[in-house]
């Protein structure tokens, strides 16, 4: 009997060493992970994490105490850059693979008083009017299996008692295109207004410029230096390109008489995949370096209009954006979220 208590006893001990080691060893592991991030985040990376924990910890004391240090202040420009980079920390996923991609836009008005500045509580109230902008939006969005991409907020407009704030969300349809370096290989593309291929398929659903602009984000490069962490974004440009801005990079086709032939408005794969890699070029060799910031998401548009001399042109119009990216380690205070939770 001594021996079977003494072997039980003995099994129960080992048990809780067994157990405590590998408590020892997930937590060594995340700690590891951590520092792991941390060694790889930079100064500015470090700054941005202490800003927006800062403020979000200020909102959720608001949300708690709307008279939380009743009076406080903050200059209207540095509210809205707080809050753009706060909801793309919160809620926007730009490092996912997407094909599709949409855009919204709204608008709301922010009170602040003769010196530009605005209360902190009333900014508590403007982040979750923000924040129900962006889900209704989410839920008119015509994508499947969608997620936020980026956020943009600014300032259109000001005067002596309110600034007037543009939201701009992009949305992605999630998916797992693998593109190869020449994406086009079989199909010829009409250049635009969702006319489909040049067989006549597909017509009223896609053309050639949501081809390349698909294929431009399934593309998108994605590098995570460590387990668990990720990139968020602030500082969002937005930049428009009518289509001639870089020589032939982009599709742009002019014909002073309106006569575009077939050869003009049907894209075949060449022509696709030519101007696919300008589309790179553009993005990665001119704008990101130019702008000092990272590509997050682009939309063509293939149009017909006519151009500043009311000559006829066909394009693909560009909606390109760029942030700064910023590290973040997987143990930081900003839970993240999804705008369906």
């Amino acid at each position: 009997m001594r021996y079977y208590l003494k072997t039980i006893t003995l099994l129960i001990v080992t048990a809780l060493v067994m157990v405590t080691m590998n408590n020892c060893n997930k937590d060594n592991v995340e700690q590891a992970t951590q520092n792991e991030a941390e060694q790889d985040m930079n100064t500015e990376d470090i700054l941005f994490s202490e800003k927006m924990i800062w403020f979000d910890n200020s909102m959720k004391n608001y949300a708690d105490n709307p008279n939380y240090k009743s009076g406080e202040q903050i200059q209207v420009d540095s509210a809205i850059w707080y809050l753009e980079a706060w909801l793309n920390a919160k809620f926007a996923y730009t490092d996912e693979k997407y094909t599709k991609t949409e855009t919204k836009t709204d608008s709301l008005n922010i009170t602040i008083n003769l010196d530009e500045l605005v209360e902190m509580d009333e900014l508590a109230t403007v982040k979750n009017q923000l924040i129900a902008g962006l889900i209704t939006m989410y839920n008119q969005s015509s994508l499947s299996n969608k997620e936020l991409i980026l956020v943009d907020l600014k300032i259109v407009s000001i005067n002596t008692t309110e600034a007037v704030v543009s939201l701009v969300p992009v949305f992605g349809e999630k998916s797992t295109l693998i593109v190869n370096y020449d994406p086009f290989s079989d199909t010829c593309w009409y250049y635009g207004e969702l006319g489909g291929d040049c067989e006549h398929n597909f017509l009223g659903e896609t053309d050639a410029a949501q081809k390349i602009s698909e294929a431009i984000m399934a593309n998108k490069p994605t590098y995570l230096p460590c387990p668990g962490c990720y990139y968020i974004y602030s500082d969002v440009d937005i930049i428009e390109l009518i289509g001639n801005e870089y020589e032939n990079l982009i599709f742009y086709i002019v014909r002073p008489d309106g006569n575009f032939t077939p050869d003009d408005i049907c894209l075949e794969p060449d022509e696709m995949n030519f101007h696919y890699h300008g589309e790179e070029t553009v993005i990665y060799d001119i704008l990101e370096p130019q702008l000092n910031k990272t590509f997050m998401s682009c939309e063509l548009e293939g149009l017909g209009d006519t151009d500043t001399y009311d000559n006829p042109r066909i394009r693909h119009d560009n909606t390109l954006y760029f942030g700064t990216m910023h590290l973040v380690d997987p143990g930081w205070e900003i839970d993240r979220e999804h705008l369906d939770d």
